[in-house]
């Protein structure tokens, strides 16, 4: 069960990336290479050593999803999986963004889906949830409303409160 202290915690990730952002880089081309394998296993610590000593990381948009939730204690598979695998791992989807809490992962687009981000800040209320995401170098915060804009629909979110 995904506890608050682990909400808060995917929450401080997220402030982190956002703030070495110049440090992350996105596949070259969309395709994963040995850069992700070795940022996607490195802990939370062993990153921001990293970061700190000038090097980078490299993930797309459904390792960061799945490497913030592992920082959080929450990710229990070995490897980051992807959009698709994410989609079948964590069954209990819906599509009200008023119900999405901390660390929900959130896939545009039909099918397998088209990209991924996580919840960083919840709308209950208005249902228009701060969105953290990477699908290019650097990192994007944005409300779901204008990620929605560039993607095809639906949107769809994945609970992580029985992880």
């Amino acid at each position: 069960m995904a506890t608050h202290a682990q909400r808060v915690h995917v929450g401080h990730t997220i402030e982190w990336l956002q703030a070495h952002a110049a440090r992350l880089d996105y596949p070259p081309r969309d395709n994963r290479d040995d850069r992700d394998s070795w940022s996607w296993h490195l802990t939370e610590g062993q990153a921001e050593h990293v970061v700190a000593g000038g090097g980078r990381l490299q993930l797309d948009c459904s390792e960061l999803g799945s490497w913030v939730l592992k920082c959080a204690g929450l990710w229990h598979w070995s490897t980051p999986g992807y959009t698709g695998s994410h989609l079948e791992l964590l069954t209990s989807h819906y599509t009200d963004p008023r119900t999405a809490d901390v660390g929900a992962l959130v896939i545009f687009g039909p099918g397998t889906g088209d990209h991924e981000c996580i919840v960083y800040r919840p709308d209950h209320d208005h249902g228009d949830p701060v969105l953290a995401g990477h699908g290019r170098p650097g990192f994007d915060v944005a409300h779901l409303s204008e990620i929605r804009a560039r993607h095809r629909p639906p949107v769809r979110f994945l609970s992580i409160a029985h992880l």
